[in-house]
């Protein structure tokens, strides 16, 4: 499978493209649509509904301040902590689980700001009672100070539930040096993949920050630490084995879960919920060796063609797989450029891409196929790669 380069007659495009040399952007302009037959080899890609949070939200009046405040799993921050109001007035707070939230409650992750009203997909504030949003540039213009850890190099850590993956395929060590206790982890982290700065969950959670999701969390939702092995043996309080090897504990409430029972809700966190196969089901990183033994499959990367890979993004179901590097930018291109505009005044936003058999489905910048996900404009029925949404205005 490699990204080829279509021949596309010039008379047939819908689009012209425009570099301007002074900004080195690409802006798209349609044309006059020109008749032609219906092709066999056309694709039709599912519209992603961008519902306007003003629609989708139940309806408050400004007289709920007295409204009882909502305790998030993952939030650490309380109301006392925070010093901006809602109109509601009701509190706003940081949540680096807002695209997850969303996601779960409109089957959605293109969300909208209710100030700016543009759409984005990181994490951002939200009231704790009427769900009102504020992206990171509104928050930042009314004085709302924004829960990020950044490299030495100043880039901003992302939450990566696959540290351990990469730094095993990478270098074949099972575990990472965390940047500020300096200690081996073998958890998920607030990594820099392209410094290999990382920060561990320890750390992370002490200065403020909270996983995207986290599914290993005692029985007050509190989330689990790692522990070496120890001359104490324990009780999981998943398998109830015994056991002295490595854990991941609450020591506040001695509750324990063994290395064989977080393995596999390790391998269920993922980064971003727009992580999915071309029929929609989530990807989980796994090791491909072992997927090969269970599944008898081969697995090629949807984006680069890579099969010699280690570890990927896998659908075990569809056979169908990321590599861990091209797996990466595509969450930190979905972060980075949901929303943008498509040069026509439409949005471009995260589509898994659902290819029919046949059909093509070809970036409009570069105009080789995509195998995978794309970002899409519905209305002007248009695709662009991750690697040339960097170059639309």
């Amino acid at each position: 499978m490699g990204n080829c380069c279509a021949a596309i007659n010039s008379e047939e495009s819908r689009y012209s493209i425009s570099i301007g040399r002074a900004s080195n952007s690409i802006d798209l302009q349609p044309l006059h649509i020109i008749n032609t037959e219906s092709s066999s080899n056309s694709i039709v890609l599912p519209q992603i509904p961008i519902k306007p949070i003003f629609e989708a939200l139940t309806s408050e009046k400004d007289t709920c301040a007295g409204a009882k405040e909502e305790t998030s799993i993952l939030t650490l921050q309380s109301p006392e902590e925070i010093d901006i109001k809602c109109t509601c007035g009701s509190y706003y707070a940081y949540k680096s689980d807002l695209v997850f939230w969303h996601y779960e409650k409109f089957n959605n992750w293109n969300i909208q700001c209710s100030i700016c009203l543009n759409y984005f997909s990181k994490s951002a504030w939200k009231c704790n009672h009427c769900d009102k949003i504020v992206c990171r540039d509104c928050g930042n213009i009314e004085g709302m100070q924004a829960t990020i850890e950044y490299c030495e190099k100043n880039h901003e850590l992302i939450w990566s539930p696959n540290t351990c993956a990469y730094y095993s395929q990478e270098y074949n060590k099972s575990s990472y040096i965390c940047a500020l206790c300096k200690r081996s982890r073998n958890e998920p982290s607030w990594a820099c993949r392209d410094c290999e700065y990382d920060i561990c969950l320890h750390c992370g959670i002490q200065k403020g920050l909270t996983p995207t999701t986290n599914l290993l969390v005692c029985g007050k939702n509190k989330p689990l630490l790692h522990c070496k092995k120890s001359d104490i043996p324990f009780v999981c309080n998943k398998c109830n084995d015994i056991t002295n090897k490595n854990s991941y504990s609450c020591s506040s409430c001695d509750y324990s879960v063994c290395t064989s029972c977080s393995e596999p809700l390790l391998a269920c966190m993922i980064a971003h919920p727009g992580m999915k196969c071309r029929k929609n089901h989530d990807l989980k990183v796994m090791k491909i060796g072992n997927a090969k033994k269970m599944f008898g499959r081969w697995y090629i990367c949807l984006k680069c063609d890579n099969v010699s890979m280690k570890y990927g993004y896998l659908c075990t179901g569809c056979c169908e797989c990321y590599c861990l590097k091209c797996g990466d930018e595509i969450v930190r291109a979905i972060e980075s450029y949901s929303g943008r505009n498509c040069g026509v005044g439409h949005i471009l936003v995260w589509n898994p891409c659902y290819e029919k058999e046949d059909s093509e489905n070809l970036c409009v910048v570069c105009w080789k196929r995509i195998y995978g996900g794309c970002f899409r404009c519905e209305d002007c029925e248009i695709s662009v790669c991750v690697d040339d949404i960097t170059k639309i205005n």
